[in-house]
C-alpha cells in the first residue's frame, strides 16, 4: 500500500497456481458513512473523486509494480469512500477502465463493495459493463448492525436482503457479503445462525474479515479461537465463505485501516 496524495492505494498480488493482482482503489477522499470500525469513517467526507482520479491510481499501480495489461489485474472498490455515493464518477471511471481503448479491464474483474446504499445497488445493477457486487454487512440483526453502522438506519437488512435477491445474477457469479468480525459483538454462535438465514437464499460468498485494529475505535479482534468456531458454524450451516489473510497491517493499510489525520 501507498499514499497518493490524500487518498490509499493497495496492490495485492497473490502467488497461487492463476498468478493475478488485485488493485483496492478509493472513490472518495474519506468516508461519510460512519462506520465506528472503519479508520476511514473517522475522517469524515473530504470530498468525491472524479473519474480520471480513479483511473489515476491504477495507472499509478499498474506504472510502479504491474502488470502491463489491464486484462491482468482485479479491481475493487474497498479503498477510502462509499462508491454508491459517488456513483455518476464511478460509473464513468469503470467504462473507462472496461473500453478497449481504455485498459480492457473485464467487468467482472471489478468489484463494488457498498455499505448498503439500496437505491445505488439498484442503479449499479443496471450498468453496462457491469461490476461485481459486494455487501458489507458485519452483523447479523438490525439493532446490531446499527450500533455500528449507522446506515441501517435508513437501509436495515430486509431491504438488503430483498435488493440483493432482485440482482440479475450472470452465469456462476456470486454476491460477496463482507463480515468484519468484532470479538464479543458479532462473533457467536447465534450470529453465525443469523448470517446463514441471510445469506442462504442468496447466490453468495461470506467474506469474514477478523478486525484489523487500530486506535480510532474501541473494538477488539477476536482471539484465532474464536474465529475458528464462527467458521465451523457457518460450515455446519452450509454457507460458502472464506476467511481473509490480513495484509498491510505492518503498515496500518489493512482493511478498515485507511486514515489521513494531517
Amino acid at each position: 500500500a501507498f499514499s497518493h496524495s490524500r487518498w490509499y492505494l493497495m496492490h495485492m498480488p497473490r502467488a497461487v497456481k492463476n498468478a493475478r493482482v488485485t488493485f483496492c482503489i478509493s472513490s472518495q477522499v474519506g468516508c461519510a458513512m460512519g462506520c465506528t470500525f472503519c479508520a476511514t469513517g473517522h475522517m469524515g467526507l473530504v470530498r468525491n473523486l472524479a473519474a480520471h482520479e480513479i483511473v489515476e491510481q491504477v495507472l499509478l499501480l499498474m506504472a510502479k509494480f504491474g502488470p502491463e495489461s489491464g486484462k491482468l489485474v482485479n479491481i475493487v472498490f474497498m479503498g477510502m469512500g462509499e462508491p454508491l455515493a459517488n456513483l455518476d464518477e464511478v460509473e464513468r471511471a469503470i467504462k473507462i477502465l472496461c473500453h478497449q481503448d481504455g485498459l480492457g479491464v473485464g467487468e467482472r474483474r471489478i468489484t463494488v463493495s457498498t455499505s448498503g446504499i439500496v437505491p445505488g445497488i439498484r442503479r449499479l445493477m443496471t450498468l453496462s459493463p457491469r461490476p461485481l457486487l459486494a455487501l458489507s454487512l458485519n452483523a447479523s440483526s438490525n439493532s446490531q448492525r446499527a450500533k455500528t453502522m449507522p446506515v441501517t438506519l435508513k437501509y436495515n437488512l430486509e431491504a438488503l436482503q430483498k435488493v440483493l435477491l432482485d440482482w440479475p445474477l450472470r452465469n456462476r457469479e456470486r454476491i460477496t457479503l463482507e463480515y468484519v468480525l468484532l470479538a464479543g459483538e458479532n462473533d457467536s454462535e447465534d450470529d453465525a445462525r443469523r448470517l446463514a438465514e441471510f445469506a442462504r437464499p442468496i447466490s453468495h460468498m461470506v467474506n469474514l474479515i477478523p478486525l484489523n485494529e487500530h486506535q480510532l475505535s474501541s473494538h477488539e479482534r477476536p482471539r484465532s479461537e474464536s474465529i475458528d468456531r464462527f467458521c465451523n458454524w457457518l460450515y455446519e450451516e452450509g454457507i460458502k465463505f472464506t476467511c481473509r489473510y490480513s495484509r498491510g497491517q505492518d503498515i496500518d493499510g489493512a482493511c478498515g485501516q485507511l486514515v489521513k489525520l494531517t
